[in-house]
């Protein structure tokens, strides 16, 4: 008798795993055995391009971050941050900032992106107890924000989660999103985004600005469908943050270290935010890293007056992890990827909208740099396409080589950003042939 599958995975249908093999889940997920670049193989050999996650910025198997780590693993294959320091951690933080414009002067390290986030909410909280305004404890996030799975970040998403894990912390807020193609209300952009932040507003004063501590935005909404946000919407939230003395926080863990063709979202966006977090792109996938960095403002209150800050992992700051980033930082430098991201995405796009424009059922192709959504739902009533035709296209996607992330009658891309113009093809060509052969 086959021994039972042991396994939870991530965000899984749990029933589905009872009584199952390990043979029997892998006819139900993609077996990945090996990957090399943009590619992907599973255990009979077929390939597929890796466009499922935002994690694997210049691909699988880089010679180049491969030697760096393993040239590391030798040297120092563990160091604590805790009371400890290594000779990367200090060359690292001052390229990131450097990076970020310079606008950020410290950098606390993470496992992960949920983390970072974590980090950041409690930040925000440390700051304002030591401003002796211990009252301003309450956060406003958006709609259809994603920012993590720990109790605290689980506790600003907005995307029908956190419920599962019944009472999350307190003071916890949302205010609706410019979500053009399913708007809050019915008008044209400018008059959508005007509505927008006049809620935020008065959610601001319900909540009372004097117990507002910070505002949550993901400059791109990842999870949610990967939706841009307007860039007026973006630049008054700032505004309207700084009026009440609210911390920005931009959660960046999806769209920072390139995926958008900017080092930061936030750049491209023309804000400057109190904290800001990065994970899946600071690594690449090769090593579980996060980072939370905060300005001059917060670093100056926190080392004057904030004592010993209470909050840490073991291997933060690992050793080899810095040594990824450092050498994935420099191949994107040398490369030029950042244009590539642009270039390609904006040519993916582009091409997507004109070979699947007579597909009655793809109701917008939007996102910023390799960041790239395709959602199905009726041009009209904007009602999301069945499940059952979900999970056909999903499976002709699969089918035609393309290993994307279908999630809420949306098909998210994430190409690495160094995919090339031949590889772009193959994303667009075989997308439209799985699309076309659903939706015929």
């Amino acid at each position: 008798m086959s021994e039972s599958y042991s396994v939870l995975h991530p965000f899984s249908f749990m029933p589905n795993l009872k009584h199952k093999t390990e043979e029997d889940i892998s006819k139900e997920f993609t077996y990945i055995k090996e990957g090399m670049g943009s590619w992907v193989f599973d255990k009979e050999g077929k390939n597929y391009f890796y466009a499922t996650t935002a994690v694997p910025s210049v691909g699988l198997g880089n010679p180049r971050i491969i030697n760096a780590m393993t040239n590391q693993f030798h040297k120092l294959s563990f160091s604590s941050t805790c009371g400890q320091m290594h000779e990367l951690l200090q060359p690292l933080t001052k390229k990131l900032i450097e990076l970020t414009d310079n606008q950020f002067s410290l950098a606390f390290y993470t496992n992960d992106g949920s983390g970072a986030v974590e980090t950041a909410i409690k930040l925000t909280r440390q700051y304002f107890n030591e401003l002796n305004q211990k009252e301003k404890s309450c956060f406003i996030s958006l709609d259809g924000n994603y920012h993590g799975t720990t109790i605290a970040s689980g506790s600003v998403t907005n995307m029908g989660i956190k419920e599962a894990f019944g009472v999350q912390i307190p003071g916890c807020f949302s205010a609706p999103f410019p979500n053009m193609l399913r708007p809050p209300i019915d008008g044209t952009e400018d008059e959508i985004v005007d509505f927008c932040l006049q809620q935020l507003i008065n959610t601001i004063e319900k909540v009372g600005p004097e117990k507002t501590a910070a505002i949550l935005v993901e400059p791109v909404q990842g999870v949610n469908g990967i939706i841009p946000a307007n860039k007026r919407y973006l630049k008054e939230v700032e505004k309207i943050a700084k009026a009440n003395n609210i911390l920005l926080i931009a959660d960046e863990v999806t769209t920072g270290l390139g995926r958008t063709g900017y080092w930061t979202a936030s750049q491209y966006y023309g804000i400057e935010p109190d904290l800001l977090t990065i994970s899946k792109g600071l690594t690449g996938g090769y090593f579980p890293m996060g980072v939370t960095f905060m300005t001059e403002k917060i670093e100056n209150v926190l080392l004057k007056e904030g004592g010993i800050f209470l909050h840490g992992a073991t291997q933060c700051g690992h050793p080899v992890g810095c040594a990824a980033a450092l050498e994935l930082i420099s191949i994107i430098e040398e490369d030029n990827l950042l244009k590539n991201a642009r270039d390609i995405g904006q040519y993916i796009k582009t091409r997507l909208k004109i070979s699947l424009q007579d597909i009655p059922n793809v109701a917008e192709i939007r996102g910023l740099g390799m960041m790239i959504s395709i959602e199905l739902a009726d041009k009209q009533t904007r009602e999301p396409i069945n499940f059952k035709d979900g999970e056909i296209l999903s499976k002709k996607l699969k089918t035609q080589g393309i290993l994307g992330n279908y999630f809420n009658s949306i098909l998210l891309l994430y190409p690495p950003l160094n995919t090339s113009l031949l590889d772009a093809d193959f994303v667009i060509d075989n997308v439209t042939k799985a699309f076309k052969n659903v939706f015929k």
